[in-house]
């Protein structure tokens, strides 16, 4: 039976966005990103090849809160957890349910106290491959398979800098992206009119 591993260090770096006018509390992020490099773990530091998550089993992942199982916000299986692999990485998208655990950490992320994520998986036979910096002599690990997904989580500590978490809902989201779509094409009219001014 393959190691089940999960990847935790520190990051402050990330943006938040909140709206609690609807009743949905929904939270969305990159668990992990392809081609970025983690903190370093022990004697090593790692990243992540595109592909590593190609036929990776994750027909019943769950969402939790610092990989703890008895905190649970959500699954693949139940709907309420929603995964999907694009050219970044993993990303994902979880309808909170209506714990205090959950709400508290909805107003956690809202504030910015947390900002990021982890994932829990299990390295295919063969799937990574290790060498030695002589210099530093930590080692560097490019995960290139990764055979199951176990979990993604909510974390304080993350391993790779790169990943967040956004608290949001889903009434918003829409709003948020027909705003933006509206202010580019303001932009846009605008540096129109100013070629034809000086023309």
């Amino acid at each position: 039976m393959s190691k089940t591993e999960a990847r935790l260090f520190n990051d402050e770096s990330l943006e938040i966005r909140s709206n609690q006018e609807s009743e949905a509390k929904v939270i969305t992020g990159y668990a992990l990103k392809f081609n970025t490099r983690s903190n370093v773990l022990g004697d090593f530091i790692e990243t992540i090849e595109p592909g590593a998550l190609d036929g990776t089993d994750m027909s019943d992942v769950r969402a939790l809160v610092d990989h703890n199982p008895s905190l649970i916000i959500g699954r693949s299986s139940s709907g309420t957890l929603k995964l999907d692999v694009d050219e970044v990485g993993l990303r994902f998208e979880i309808t909170l349910p209506n714990t205090q655990y959950a709400n508290d950490l909805y107003e956690n992320i809202r504030l910015g106290n947390i900002s990021n994520c982890s994932f829990g998986f299990n390295i295919a036979s063969q799937g990574a491959t290790r060498e030695k910096n002589p210099t530093t002599g930590l080692y560097f690990q490019r995960i290139k398979k990764i055979s199951k997904l176990t979990d993604v989580s909510v974390v304080t500590y993350p391993a790779y800098n790169d990943t967040d978490v956004y608290a949001r809902n889903l009434d918003q989201a829409i709003k948020e992206s027909n705003k933006d779509e509206i202010e580019k094409m303001k932009f846009d009219l605008d540096i129109i009119k100013l070629k034809n001014m000086s023309l």
